[in-house]
């Protein structure tokens, strides 16, 4: 098949995402393209015309066009629905804001034809299909090395602060090493250097890979909260987040269309 994915940014967790995916994808033959709003088209608002007008363009090029994010799906819906067949869409996790309900609707109208990344999600928008991130473990493991720090990724959405980080770090008799806009290559180096890694993310969100990707590179001690899929979730089952598992209930559903 060939397979177009639309997502908003290269950096953070839905450039991860759609990269192991395309990985993925590739290994099993299928030929998959990426386009970026805001990196490929320069586009940092929520722009409907400009995300519609490109995809008119190549639509007929490909079997698939996923779109990772509800703002993006809603361009390829309204005010009519354009290569609808071929279109399914995934939420990475909860809107925030005042647009909630925005994704509300768009999740509700692309019903069986939208993928969702955890359980909350998947309560909220039940004909959904449920597929859990993976970690990719050639890139995340265990390098041996001697581990002497509290890691934290800098994220302004985390809902423990660098200085409640720093306390904490001071409490455990441990120095604390931040990861603030550390190229995705490597993480696993800064994962390695951890003896603990902490990670609060919000109500709101659908996954968190850092603890998985933490867990996979042999992190002692992971501290988090039960948001996303839930770091007691995590600790008991991070081996079977896999992309393959991922891609296998993608083409499941892309193949049965």
């Amino acid at each position: 098949m060939k397979i177009l994915m639309l997502y908003i940014r290269d950096q953070g967790g839905h450039g991860t995402v759609v990269r192991n995916l395309k990985k993925e994808l590739e290994k099993r033959g299928h030929q998959v393209d990426l386009l970026s709003r805001e990196d490929h088209f320069k586009v940092y608002s929520f722009s409907p015309i400009v995300i519609r007008e490109a995809v008119g363009k190549i639509e007929k090029r490909y079997d698939i066009i996923y779109t990772h994010d509800w703002s993006l799906a809603l361009s390829l819906l309204f005010p009519l629905p354009m290569c609808w067949k071929k279109h399914y869409c995934l939420f990475h996790g909860h809107q925030p804001n005042k647009l909630r309900f925005l994704q509300s609707i768009i999740g509700k109208c692309m019903g069986k034809k939208l993928f969702v990344v955890g359980d909350t999600l998947k309560e909220r928008f039940p004909k959904s299909t449920l597929v859990y991130n993976g970690v990719d473990f050639d890139t995340f493991k265990d390098l041996k090395k001697k581990r002497k720090y509290l890691g934290w990724i800098k994220r302004d959405y985390d809902l423990i602060t660098e200085e409640e980080v720093r306390a904490l770090g001071k409490e455990m008799e441990l120095p604390v090493l931040l990861a603030d806009h550390i190229p995705y290559e490597k993480m696993n180096e800064f994962y390695n250097k951890c003896k603990v890694f902490v990670s609060y993310p919000p109500d709101y969100t659908g996954f968190n890979l850092a603890w998985i990707e933490a867990m996979a590179a042999g992190v002692p001690e992971v501290i988090g909260n039960e948001n996303g899929i839930g770091v007691d979730n995590a600790v008991k089952n991070y081996k079977d987040f896999t992309w393959k598992k991922n891609v296998d209930k993608l083409l499941e559903v892309w193949n049965g269309r």
